[in-house]
């Protein structure tokens, strides 16, 4: 009852938004977003705390970005909601969201072993597997499952309407097979980096501290020797439409040593990643709980040899040193 009843609310929500233009959700998104999330005491300080570390900005800077990253994800989840009408613009997608090196993409799918797609929660990232999808390129992606399973459904339903196909975590285990299967159809397989790898992930330097990187990306690129592509969505300067930013497709450098091979292509991935948050630092959800297993709780840290901890420990020195001379 309560998830029948659920869904239908977010149905109906999401119909009446389909009934409203582009520019009025926006509208609407940008004013609900600060205006809830403000009120979360404990995600706004852990957002401010996470920007001042990782950028080096005051205060009173990051109080104003915060606020801006709010409107974006007020904006973001209106758009979710509109997902069927920006499904029924399929022949002029470009409208709303257009790929700017597409060349890029047709050069890592030459290969014929699919693309992994390293993003993250920047700009309404449920709009890049859909746009890019809507396109008419073969997209999938790896999610996590979430708590509310009528949030789930209708997100799922509405992934499935633009044509992504979407392999979930949190349910019986890792989709591993489904998952290979798309790369080895020529797919994108995306995943979301920017997320807390827990124990088994990977120690790398990511916004000013040590951070336990995912090793998906890096375990399917080398496994079945497919292209990674850092690909990310921004929304565009006057909100009416978003631009899927393509970067140049590379391979995992394997020299056969496969330990430090996952540290220098994983820190490789989360420079990649950073180094466009901080281009685009309005668009990435600053306030998610990112940190949350300490560099001792990762095995692959305890692992390190005293010359490889010593060098991460520098990187991360550097990365701070550099952080502070910005601020001055």
């Amino acid at each position: 009852m309560a998830f029948s009843f659920k869904y239908g609310l977010l149905k109906g929500i999401s119909n009446l938004l389909c009934m409203m233009s582009h520019r009025r959700i926006l509208s609407i998104g940008r004013f609900l977003g600060p205006a809830i999330m403000n009120r979360i005491q404990k995600q706004r300080n852990r957002g401010i705390e996470q920007i001042m570390t990782g950028t080096g900005m005051d205060r009173p800077a990051a109080e104003a970005l915060l606020t801006e990253v709010y409107e974006h994800i007020g904006m973001s989840v209106m758009e979710m909601l509109w997902m069927p009408r920006l499904c029924a613009a399929r022949d002029h997608i470009g409208d709303y969201v257009k790929i700017d090196h597409p060349e890029n993409i047709e050069e890592a799918f030459a290969n014929g072993k699919g693309i992994v797609a390293l993003t993250g929660h920047v700009g309404n990232w449920e709009w890049l597997g859909a746009g890019v999808a809507l396109h008419g390129y073969n997209v999938s992606a790896i999610a996590k499952k979430q708590r509310d399973d009528a949030v789930m459904q209708i997100i799922n339903d509405y992934r499935a309407a633009s044509g992504e196909k979407i392999f979930l975590t949190g349910t019986d285990g890792y989709e591993m097979i489904p998952a290979a299967r798309a790369l080895r159809k020529n797919y994108f397989l995306g995943f979301l980096s920017d997320k807390d790898g827990d124990k088994v992930g990977v120690p790398v330097v990511f916004m000013n501290r040590i951070f336990s990187f995912p090793p998906g990306p890096a375990v399917f690129a080398r496994k079945f020797k497919s292209p990674i592509m850092p690909i990310f969505i921004t929304r565009d300067k006057d909100n009416t439409g978003h631009t899927v930013h393509a970067g140049k497709p590379f391979y995992y450098e394997d020299t056969g040593d496969e330990r430090k091979d996952m540290l220098v292509n994983s820190q490789k991935m989360a420079d990649l990643l950073e180094d466009f948050i901080k281009k685009y630092p309005a668009d990435w959800l600053w306030f998610q709980h990112l940190f949350w297993t300490e560099p001792e709780r990762v095995n692959m840290y305890n692992e390190l040899t005293e010359e490889e901890r010593a060098e991460l420990l520098d990187r991360l020195k550097k990365r701070k040193e550099a952080a502070h001379a910005e601020r001055q």
